[in-house]
């Protein structure tokens, strides 16, 4: 199953996973190299389906706190 990917700014991808969605805690993770990116001149984006793959490899917790 390929699913068609799409790219994500900082801020979508904060919406659809509330645990990126601190702008500190995301550069840190983009700077380190921890996350992965793509990088179309000198913006940053996010692809969906690598986010995923890489939130359930480091067993993120993905909810919003209080949930």
């Amino acid at each position: 199953m390929n699913k068609e990917s799409r790219l994500l700014d900082a801020e979508e991808l904060g919406k659809l996973h509330p645990a990126l969605n601190s702008r500190w805690r995301l550069q840190w993770l983009v700077r380190s190299r921890k996350i992965p990116i793509v990088r179309i001149g000198r913006r940053i984006y996010f692809d969906e389906n690598e986010i995923r793959k890489w939130i359930d490899e480091n067993k993120i917790n993905n909810q919003r706190p209080g949930i």
